[in-house]
């Protein structure tokens, strides 16, 4: 496995290769990243990751100095699963980054109404990644739902000529979807935070035959006990996020709560 740490470096070896899967991360990986590499490994090409925390997605008053960095560990993991080449570039990437705006009929809902500047770091960033490494495929986890669709509408529109691949969320045994954030909760609070999934999945149980507003107003009701600050618990279309009053085929349950002062996101898809 290759490690490469300059842009420079990471544009002369990729001249070698015609097909690139490109799994983008921010490092600290769980098996949800891992699942990323292995869809990846299942195409033609050759697999490319990154671990780059991203400054361009936190606002001032973000996680961003306390964001889990474990690259060594990373390193290791990635090897186990024959990633072929690991790109770790130093925090000065994101310096001069082209600033672009997600479309904001995807990007100001959901998690774009609390954090206006996250899907437009975002962009931002992996417009660079795409420009340097011009991936044939890239892979995105389906817990950021949101992402993925941003990603995915960017790519339509632009003269990339990238394919966009949404991986299933990955669970812990008790249902908690995998995240790297996941490390900052004590032992207490990963016990609690085990109650989220558990809510989402019995609200999404009922959608198709109870009132979708009662649903959640009850939802929100249930996360406040166990001490969530929610904020947002959305029924949208999956298509374009926007909220829905009816059920429909393909419903999102969304959700976003903080559990004193870590942020949890997850979803289902109601087929």
């Amino acid at each position: 496995m290759q490690i490469i740490r300059s842009a420079k470096d990471l544009e002369t070896f990729l001249q070698q290769f015609e097909e690139i899967n490109f799994v983008p991360t921010m490092g600290n990986l769980h098996a949800g990243h891992l699942s990323l590499v292995s869809e990846a490994n299942r195409y033609h090409g050759i697999t490319l990751v990154s671990i780059f925390v991203n400054p361009l997605q936190f606002a001032p008053n973000e996680d961003l100095d306390i964001y889990p960095r474990t690259e060594k560990q990373d390193l290791k993991e990635l090897e186990k699963i024959n990633c072929d080449v690991v790109f770790c570039p130093k925090p000065d990437f994101a310096k001069g980054v082209k600033k672009l705006h997600a479309n904001p009929d995807l990007s100001k809902k959901l998690c774009g109404i609390s954090r206006p500047h996250f899907f437009h770091g975002i962009v931002s960033i992996l417009n660079h990644f795409f420009q340097l490494i011009n991936p044939k495929n890239v892979f995105f986890g389906l817990k950021d739902y949101q992402q993925y669709l941003i990603v995915k509408d960017f790519l339509t529109k632009s003269n990339l000529k990238t394919n966009i691949h949404g991986v299933p969320i990955v669970r812990e045994s008790d249902g908690l979807a995998m995240s790297s954030r996941n490390n900052l909760l004590t032992p207490d609070q990963r016990l609690i935070a085990a109650k989220l999934s558990a809510i989402l999945r019995d609200t999404a149980q009922e959608a198709k035959i109870k009132n979708l507003e009662y649903l959640r107003v009850e939802g929100i009701k249930k996360l406040e006990e166990f001490n969530f600050k929610v904020d947002y618990f959305s029924f949208c279309n999956s298509r374009t996020l926007e909220e829905i009053d009816e059920f429909e085929a393909n419903t999102l349950l969304a959700v976003a709560v903080n559990l004193e002062g870590v942020r949890l996101i997850d979803n289902f898809l109601i087929q």
